[in-house]
């Protein structure tokens, strides 16, 4: 019951996703008039002043067609200011025929101008406060000056309490609904800003962090190039041992660049305008056989077997560098949390209508209170079997760019048996 009538309150009124709150306040006060207003009507037969039930009457008639303006045709401005003429002109015309300045009128005028000012901009209060004042003074002037103008219509005293409490109850709902939505939005508004600070707050913080851990992992490394250049150019090794050497620099060189490229890329991914995706239709074996180029000679330092079984016909659409990059990245990843001898498996499945490419390796697994953090920036140094260093940008990147090309990342990891991440894209056959 109570979800179906906020249900039916945003349709009347409109949901903070998609209006304003100007004109939600509009909305609000003017369907809260409509329902108000007969029940003046029928307070006003039971007192006997018919002319007045003509004026609200009226002003009825301006407030659903102004409310309808606003409401299904996006007209709030028009819309308010029409229906701040019509009801002032009507509410002059009831103080004359409604005992003047013994009647609710004025009361009507000073909610008038609190739902004015709350639904105008704030350059234009000024304008709207005169305006309301100037009828005000006018209307007393012309009864002080000219007292048989207005009709007192009240035939008991009891009549002149009922007209101004319930005028008075009117007037009490319509400024609250106001009060509190210009509450509400400000606590609202404030709220957003102090978690949107904190968030930037963290974000900078794990992003500095970050860069002071990469500017020591990425020296590191190049001291001890360095140091193997300097070795191999002072001393005198047999083949064997220069072999390692060579074997162990290649390996860092390669470690470092990794860690300097998903740097920069994901540095060009935070930056304004980000990164440009361009979607073409790819085969998937060769961009992993591409990929492959490339990360072997890291298995093989290692030791670790990499099968592949991808299906050659099968076709899907993605940007190539993104796709590449993040099987680069996950094939690195499973070279580096693998043993020395260990396996890994590249294989692809097409699922419901969605093409999967699937990267298992038999390796050290994730550890259960890593795995919920995986995909986030938390800048820490991880070393993979070898010693191999690294902060978890590049799965980062991997979800990122998984992403942008409209596919899904997701993974499998039980600490000591393994991990299988799986790239998910809808199948451009299907």
């Amino acid at each position: 019951m109570i979800k179906s009538i906020k249900r039916l309150h945003d349709k009347l009124i409109g949901s903070n996703a998609d209006t304003p709150l100007q004109a939600r306040i509009f909305h609000e006060v003017s369907v809260i008039a409509m329902i108000g207003l007969p029940l003046s009507l029928l307070v006003n037969m039971i007192i006997m002043v018919p002319w007045v039930n003509v004026a609200l009457s009226a002003t009825w008639i301006v407030i659903v067609a102004m409310y309808i303006n606003s409401r299904y045709y996006g007209r709030l401005h028009l819309s308010f200011i029409a229906f701040s003429i019509g009801t002032s002109v009507f509410m002059a015309f009831n103080y004359f025929i409604n005992s003047g300045i013994h009647g609710p009128t004025l009361i009507l005028y000073l909610l008038s101008l609190v739902f004015t000012l709350s639904v105008m901009p704030t350059r234009q209060y000024v304008f709207w406060m005169l305006m309301n004042a100037a009828m005000v003074l006018g209307l007393l002037l012309t009864e002080y000056y000219n007292g048989d103008f207005v009709s007192v219509t009240y035939a008991k005293r009891s009549d002149l309490f009922l007209d101004i409490a319930t005028s008075y109850i009117f007037v009490a709902v319509c400024i609250g609904v106001v009060l509190s939505y210009l509450i509400n939005s400000y606590q609202r508004e404030k709220n957003n800003a102090l978690t949107a600070s904190l968030a930037l707050k963290e974000a900078n913080d794990s992003k500095t962090q970050l860069l002071s851990i990469l500017s020591h992992d990425l020296r590191s490394p190049l001291n001890s190039i360095a140091n193997f250049l300097e070795m191999l150019n002072e001393y005198d090794f047999s083949p064997a041992e220069r072999r390692f050497l060579e074997s162990s620099l290649l390996n860092e060189t390669k470690n470092t660049q990794v860690m300097l490229h998903n740097l920069l890329n994901w540095t060009k991914s935070q930056m304004d305008g980000g990164t440009n995706v361009n979607m073409v239709r790819l085969n998937l074996s060769e961009v992993v056989s591409t990929c492959m180029l490339v990360q072997q000679s890291a298995a093989a330092i290692k030791t670790i077997t990499i099968s592949v079984n991808i299906d050659p016909s099968i076709e899907l659409t993605a940007d190539l560098d993104m796709l590449k990059l993040v099987i680069r990245n996950l094939i690195n990843n499973a070279i580096k949390f693998t043993l020395p001898g260990g396996e890994i498996q590249i294989y692809s499945a097409i699922d419901f209508g969605y093409i999967k490419l699937n990267i298992m390796d038999n390796g050290v697994g994730i550890p259960i209170t890593r795995q919920a953090d995986l995909f986030k920036l938390n800048a820490a140094s991880t070393y993979g079997t070898s010693n191999e260093k690294g902060v978890g940008l590049g799965l980062i990147l991997c979800k990122e760019y998984t992403e942008m090309q409209k596919g899904k990342i997701s993974f499998n990891s039980e600490p000591g048996n393994g991990t299988t991440f799986t790239l998910e894209f809808a199948d451009a056959n299907s």
